[in-house]
């Protein structure tokens, strides 16, 4: 039991989530960002990045319009993966053009690649961040 557990929290401490919303209503109906940031945001078309560290969810970084979003996104991936063997797991709602196309361009930048699966989120995250959502997890498989 041990060994799962030490195992379980080494994986945990290894894998990278980084995700990005296409429309900032939805943080400001979950109480996330406050509304003034959402119509600023909203009216400037700023794409906040997001990552989950220490189990919260917390802004990595802001950028403007959803194609920079996304290249930005698969860069931070790219990144994550290193040269490692790794599993990716891209997330959406609603958006599944979108995230097999990430699929598609990480399945060619990533030379250490496991794994890859392209799944909607469920209920519980989706009421957080809304429709359009990306997101992408990467979890190096020696851990």
């Amino acid at each position: 039991m041990e060994e799962v557990v030490s195992a379980a929290n080494r994986c945990i401490c290894a894998t990278r989530s980084f995700f990005y919303v296409d429309n900032l209503e939805y943080l400001r109906r979950s109480g996330r960002i406050g509304t003034a940031a959402s119509l600023v945001g909203s009216a400037l078309m700023i794409k906040p990045l997001l990552h989950i560290t220490e189990g919260r969810i917390s802004l990595l970084e802001k950028v403007r319009t959803a194609s920079r979003a996304i290249a930005r996104l698969e860069d931070l991936a790219v990144e994550a993966a290193g040269t490692g063997p790794v599993d990716v797991a891209v997330q959406h709602l609603g958006a599944r053009e979108r995230a097999e196309g990430l699929a598609e361009r990480l399945s060619k930048r990533v030379p250490g690649l496991g794994e890859l699966r392209v799944v909607e989120v469920g209920a519980v995250i989706g009421v957080h961040v809304g429709p359009g959502m990306l997101g992408v997890t990467v979890t190096p498989c020696d851990t």
